[in-house]
């Protein structure tokens, strides 16, 4: 009998491999999103170090595009508008949905129901928000603030992309979502708010574009929106991942399920009411603008509520803080929590925003809360998270440490040299200065800001780093995939 040798099966070589235009394997969204995280770190801190120089040095550019009349503008206005883009919608919101698409299906104990779509979701997001901070310098953003600035058709295709994750999240969750762990319905709520503003700016621009809305409805619906972004999806995520880390990183399980519900329950009180305290106008009835103000200084409470519960948690384990692991990152991010929340309830005052609201002191709170809080948040997910979706060991090492002392001092170095600089603007302003000598009187200020942050960009360069090596470098690993069976119980 003879054999034909170029029929025979080749059982030494492994089949090819097939691979789709979009990735469907598990982790491949989780994994997308965290990259994208990490290039958009890199861009909004740049961004955030040109926004404080241009506070020092003052510069504006004009480039005439020859197309209708159209120019390049470069002034610190678009430039602030760029770089809170780029940080809530870049950085940090990757970084949520990172969050999302890996901790829903290892809590459930199932594969995501459509991770393809899912990396379609990634895609429109991140190629829609790099067109519309690019159209930030060509077209007239108006009387809108920095996170509604962005052109109608684009608040459009974030809006579209915030729809595809909520659908996956809710077909994956399903019934399920009911008796879950807390992280599940902090990660719904949070985003469902991300849905609804993004859907909500969009439609606005529509209609100031097509029909010319009045400067003040536009203002107020601005700033609405800005407020709802930062205490629902921001925040809500935030509590979200530090409720599912803190727990695995000390291998012990949440100190209290009744406090945490109790967080979630007044966060989801407080949070939609806060933003009625960015309605300063005469046209808002009096009440409603204090009844804002006094759910924002209550948001205190669920952050207090967290650490306390988390404090807890890690009862016993208190020597991982003193490492650069999870639990440190989680750790700083709790201690930024309580901070940013208690300056924003000190901002809620209507004297403290008399005195200070038009000065680098919002700018400073911003630079708290997104580059502390939220990103000390966001690096403690990816510490725990990259190892399991590149497959790979790797524990960080010397850039862990570079990531949490950078991210920790330069947030830090940042946010209160702006906030005393808007301080002594604001004293300054009082007393009558001259224009000269409120310059003078914030420069040293801003430029211990410009230090702060040109150290979170470094920060974000070691975090990019830190994953490149992680993929490159590192020992291939087996973890459980979701959907398999353990998965709930090791996959974390």
């Amino acid at each position: 009998m003879t054999v034909n040798p170029k029929k025979m099966r080749p059982y030494d070589q492994p089949p090819k491999r097939r691979r789709t235009l979009i990735p469907d394997d598990p982790d491949s969204a989780a994994a997308g999103f965290l990259v994208a995280a990490a290039i958009w770190f890199v861009i909004a801190a740049g961004i955030g170090v040109l926004a404080i120089g241009l506070r020092l040095i003052t510069f504006e550019a004009s480039i005439p595009l020859g197309v209708f009349d159209l120019s390049f503008e470069l002034d610190r206005r678009r430039v602030d508008a760029a770089f809170a883009n780029a940080t809530v919608f870049g950085w940090l919101s990757n970084a949520g949905f990172a969050a999302i698409a890996f901790m829903t299906p290892r809590l459930l104990g199932r594969r995501l129901a459509a991770e393809k779509l899912l990396n379609l979701g990634l895609a429109i997001w991140n190629l829609a928000l790099a067109g519309g901070i690019a159209l930030l310098y060509v077209l007239d953003i108006g009387v809108n603030g920095p996170l509604t600035a962005l052109p109608w058709f684009v608040e459009g295709g974030l809006a579209t992309a915030a729809l595809v994750v909520t659908g996956v999240f809710l077909a994956t969750s399903g019934v399920a979502l009911r008796g879950g762990y807390i992280s599940l319905w902090f990660a719904g709520v949070a985003l469902l708010g991300l849905l609804g503003m993004t859907s909500l700016a969009a439609g606005l621009g529509i209609l100031d574009a097509f029909f010319g809305l009045d400067g003040v409805p536009v203002a107020l619906a601005s700033v609405f929106i800005e407020r709802e972004i930062l205490a629902i999806w921001l925040l809500g995520m935030a509590f979200a991942v530090l409720h599912y880390l803190v727990p695995r990183s000390a291998a012990q399980p949440l100190a209290s399920g009744g406090i945490a519900l109790l967080t979630w329950l007044t966060w989801l009180v407080l949070a939609p009411a806060s933003g009625l305290g960015a309605l300063v106008d005469a046209s808002v009835p009096y009440f409603v603008t204090t009844a804002g103000a006094v759910a924002t200084m209550l948001l205190l409470l669920p952050a207090s509520l967290a650490a306390v519960n988390l404090a807890s948690t890690m009862r016993g384990r208190w020597t991982l803080l003193f490492g650069s692991g999870t639990a440190a990152f989680a750790a700083v991010a709790v201690a930024f929590l309580l901070g940013h929340t208690l300056l924003e309830a000190i901002g809620a005052l209507p004297s403290v925003t008399a005195a200070v609201g038009a000065t680098d002191w919002k700018l400073g709170v911003f630079t708290w809360a997104a580059y502390g809080t939220f990103t000390l948040a966001a690096l403690a997910l990816a510490d725990h998270a990259a190892p399991r979706v590149m497959r790979r060991a790797w524990s960080g090492g010397p850039l862990a440490g570079a990531q949490l002392w950078l991210a920790f001092g330069g947030a830090t170095l940042a946010g209160l040299a702006l906030m005393f600089g808007g301080m002594a603007e604001g004293s300054l302003r009082a007393a009558g200065a001259a224009p000269e000598a409120l310059a003078q009187g914030v420069l040293w200020y801003r430029a211990v800001g410009l230090v702060g942050m040109g150290m979170v960009a470094l920060a974000g360069l070691a975090f990019l780093a830190n994953l490149f090596l992680a993929y490159t470098s590192g020992e291939p690993a087996d973890y459980v995939v979701p959907g398999q069976a353990g998965a709930a119980a090791a996959g974390h």
